[in-house]
């Protein structure tokens, strides 16, 4: 019986898949070098209208391929390889082409998912999301090998109901240690009580990690997006030529050594422009305002940052998560940013109720969000700014918004010590909710709003 065949296992087909980009003479010189024989390799010419043919495909196959990094590719072949290992001692190709009942399919899946869940691919428990990006890479796989993705409802576009349900309960069992819960302003205030900014060997490494925490906070960052070492194949760190400032109405690069004239003060805009970054459009921008505070401000911090660079002479494509210290190049990480946030948190935690064993640096991303929904920020704008693509987000922000103001940035400002009634901010609560509501929906949940319904 016929069956795929993972590319591990298959190295000289795998490879051929991936260079279909290369002409002719350089895939046969690849060949000629990568894997030498005693006969030397040659091209079996097609038809010029079939070589025609196959010249397109190179390029379709090539812009198709450029979709997805290369991280992502590399993972979800090794998804696939996974599942093509679960599939063989069953007897069943990894494509299913030999199981013709849909449901049978999803029999399949169901039992992969559940064991991926309990093991991954290294032995340990992983998250529903993770199963979920299994699942897809398994149902890719096996489209691209010619099969109906057996994820979705027959002759459909949508995920197979049954499936969708397994992977809401499996979300919903998750540990309430592994969410992203947010951080708020009155936290990240607080850093500047616990530390220390002018020690004489920490106070650079302090001082940036501050910075990027209050970048992160009002760009609604991913940790992948402004830290070293957490890259996930679909974002990379925001870098020095990535960031321009507005002041007296003039643009300037965050690489231009005229910015060393400017008074910090009289920034009053700045923006991050995307390249790689997680549904983020290549060359668009997210600009936001100089706030009212001069400690916590989107525009200050991110002018600290640059600064800093451009003082060292740092190239235009530094990343803005390193800073030069103690004659070396250093760099701030996840594990010294979520250390950051906990110590402030914990001696807070009475007048915030926020947990500090929940908080992480992936707390900023919904902490700004959360600040944006207690401004009554509509949902679409801040989808807009924090670039989901559904209402995903919602899982882990508190409340619903309800009318849209300009200025996010001072909105943010102004709501972003939003605090949680006293014991109920713990792991054993899955939805708690800030005190701090929006003037509507408060005034529709008082006692005299009930009394005249």
């Amino acid at each position: 019986m016929a069956s795929f065949i993972p590319g591990v296992s298959n190295v000289m087909a795998d490879d051929a898949s991936r260079l279909q980009h290369l002409t002719d003479s350089s895939f046969l010189s690849h060949f000629a070098q990568t894997y030498p024989q005693p006969t030397p390799w040659r091209l079996l010419l097609l038809p010029s209208e079939t070589a025609s043919l196959r010249a397109d495909l190179r390029l379709a196959l090539s812009v198709a391929n450029r979709a997805n990094t290369v991280k992502t590719a590399r993972s979800w072949d090794a998804i696939f390889s996974f599942w093509a290992q679960f599939c063989m001692p069953l007897g069943v190709s990894p494509c299913l082409r030999d199981v013709p009942d849909p449901e049978t399919k999803l029999c399949y899946l169901l039992v992969f998912a559940i064991r991926y869940q309990a093991t991954g691919r290294t032995g340990k428990s992983v998250q529903a999301n993770t199963v979920q990006d299994a699942l897809v890479a398994v149902g890719q796989g096996i489209s691209n090998l010619g099969q109906p993705d057996p994820c979705f409802a027959p002759h459909g576009t949508n995920q197979h109901p049954v499936l969708a349900g397994f992977l809401k309960r499996l979300r919903s069992q998750d540990d309430p240690a592994t969410r992203a819960y947010p951080a708020s302003l009155t936290i990240i205030r607080g850093l500047y009580d616990v530390f220390k900014l002018n020690h004489p060997t920490q106070g650079r490494c302090t001082t940036m990690t501050l910075d990027l925490i209050i970048v992160a906070f009002y760009w609604l960052l991913r940790p992948c997006e402004y830290l070293h070492g957490r890259e996930d194949g679909q974002s990379t760190p925001f870098r020095l030529c990535d960031v321009q400032f507005t002041a007296n109405d003039t643009i300037y690069p965050a690489t231009d050594p005229l910015l060393n004239d400017v008074e910090p003060a009289s920034l009053t805009h700045a923006s991050l422009t995307f390249t790689d970054q997680k549904n983020g459009v290549c060359g668009k921008r997210i600009t936001q305002c100089a706030t009212s505070d001069s400690l916590l401000c989107p525009i200050r911090a991110l002018a600290c940052i640059t600064s800093h660079q451009r003082l060292h002479g740092t190239p235009a494509k530094t990343p803005l998560h390193s800073y030069y210290n103690n004659h070396a190049w250093h760099h701030v990480g996840y594990s010294l940013v979520t250390t950051t946030l906990c110590t402030s948190a914990a001696k807070l935690c009475h007048i915030t109720g926020i947990d500090p064993a929940l908080l992480s640096a992936r707390s900023l991303r919904p902490g700004g969000a959360t600040a944006l929904l207690c401004a009554n920020i509509d949902k679409d704008t801040i989808k807009l700014l924090g670039r989901w693509k559904s209402d995903a987000m919602f899982v882990y922000l508190r409340i619903q918004a309800l009318a849209y103001h300009m200025n996010i940035a001072q909105h943010m400002q102004d709501h972003g010590s939003y605090t949680f009634a006293p014991g109920v901010y713990n792991a054993s609560v899955p939805d708690p909710l800030p005190t701090q509501l929006p003037a509507a929906v408060a005034t529709a949940l008082s006692p005299a709003a009930s009394s005249h319904a």
